[in-house]
């Protein structure tokens, strides 16, 4: 004979409930509810850095501006001997080049201003290296040996030795120095400066 029920009715087997009274056959306990496993905190996203501004920290600019000066100097060099007017076409074009190859190496639009700036670069690294190539010019002047040479490589080209004298006089005496390098100094940055500005501009169209 099955359960009763306190009501006095029969209890269907495994019933949780009377079908009579409705009263509960058994305690009920409460389902708890399932628990999401714990959502692991992701590390927060790294800043996007951009870009490094144009300067002597900037390793890629410092190259670009390095190789650019060297070549200014080759070229303002080797244009020179056809028409002096030419060197400061060079030494122009040397910034929009360090402009060029700096936007085609990084994808970087630059500023007027950075433009500007990266063609100063370029125009300090010819002034070294014209500043290196005077100073040995000094000492080389200063040496009998090195006058004779440079005596008979300018004769081959059939020129006076007039010209050659006053030029050698220049070398030797340290005024024409000083007054020379600070001349330079802004001949190489000014101008480079001028043609990386007219770079970044002319390059920002496309």
């Amino acid at each position: 004979m099955g359960e009763r029920c306190s009501c006095g009715a029969v209890l269907v087997e495994d019933a949780l409930f009377c079908h009579k009274c409705g009263k509960p056959t058994r305690e009920i306990l409460p389902v708890e509810p399932e628990t999401a496993p714990p959502v692991e905190a992701l590390p927060p996203p790294l800043p996007v850095q951009g870009p490094p501004p144009i300067g002597f920290h900037n390793r890629l600019a410092v190259r670009i501006g390095l190789l650019a000066g060297i070549l200014s100097i080759v070229v303002s060099t080797i244009t020179g001997q056809i028409a002096f007017a030419l060197e400061p076409l060079c030494l122009i074009a040397a910034g929009f080049g360090a402009v060029f190859l700096y936007r085609r190496r990084t994808g970087q639009r630059l500023s007027l201003l950075s433009g500007a700036h990266l063609g100063w670069i370029c125009g300090v690294f010819g002034f070294v290296i014209i500043a290196v190539l005077l100073t040995v010019s000094v000492f080389a002047m200063s040496d009998s040996a090195a006058v004779d040479a440079i005596r008979d490589h300018w004769r081959q080209y059939g020129k006076s030795d007039v010209e050659l004298n006053q030029y050698i006089a220049a070398f030797r005496d340290p005024k024409n120095i000083l007054v020379a390098l600070p001349f330079f100094f802004l001949l190489f940055t000014v101008l480079p400066a001028f043609g990386g500005a007219i770079g970044a501009k002319f390059l920002d169209r496309d």
